[in-house]
This record gives C-alpha cells, structure tokens and sequence, in this order.
C-alpha cells in the first residue's frame, strides 16, 4: 500500500534498510530507482518470492568457485545468512565488507575493497 500509494514515509524506511548510511539524496534516487523499474504489484510479490526463497538443498551441488561478498552490518539481509551460505557451498569463500548497506555503491567507503576481492578472486 504505501509504495502504490507512494507514501514517502515507507519509501524512505524502505530505501534506509538497503543505504542506511545514505544522504536523503540517495534515499531519493534509490526509492526513484525503484519506482522506475517495478510496479508495486511486482514490489510486492519481489518481497515475497526472496522471503520464501531456500536455496539449502542446491546450495550443496554448486561444483564452480564461489566467491559471496555481504555487508558486514547490512540490515535487510543479515551476514549470518550469508555465513549459513557460504557454509553450504563446497569450497566457497565468504568476504564480509566493512559496510552497513545492502547495495554497495562506488560512494561507499567499502566500494573499493568489494572491487579488490573481486578482482583477486577472478585473478585466480
């Protein structure tokens, strides 16, 4: 309701759990962002299907190099998930990243360590 309605209110709660550490400015463009490119219909079934989604039983069958990068402090999906992941996957390396945000971006001060990993890993 309150994205149909365009409530500012939730769209700004809703922008701060992915960029809690972000400027107004970046709640704005984000939840601009968001408005552009889904429906609230699809909003909302976007937030269902990831709620519902158990990857345990194939997670064990990935046979590739894994690398899961997370948000040591992200507030919309908590790094013990991604620990209970990387914990699934054979051989998979797991980084956390000095962040808070669920997106990292390149404003963010752990943008270029999220870029060094990456690179190190498709370096190997």
């Amino acid at each position: 309701m309150g994205w149909a309605r365009q409530d500012p209110s939730f769209l700004r709660v809703f922008a701060s759990q992915f960029l809690p550490d972000g400027t107004p400015e970046e709640w704005a463009e984000f939840t601009e962002f968001q408005r552009r490119t889904t429906s609230p219909a699809n909003a909302v079934r976007f937030l269902e299907e990831f709620g519902s989604l158990d990857v345990s039983a194939s997670a064990p069958q990935v046979r590739c190099p894994t690398l899961i990068l997370h948000s040591r402090g992200d507030v919309r999906v908590p790094a013990s998930q991604a620990s209970e992941l990387a914990a699934l996957v054979p051989d998979s390396r797991l980084a956390l990243l000095d962040s808070a945000s669920h997106l990292i971006g390149a404003a963010e001060p752990a943008w270029p360590d999220f870029l060094a990993r990456i690179d190190a890993f498709l370096a190997e």
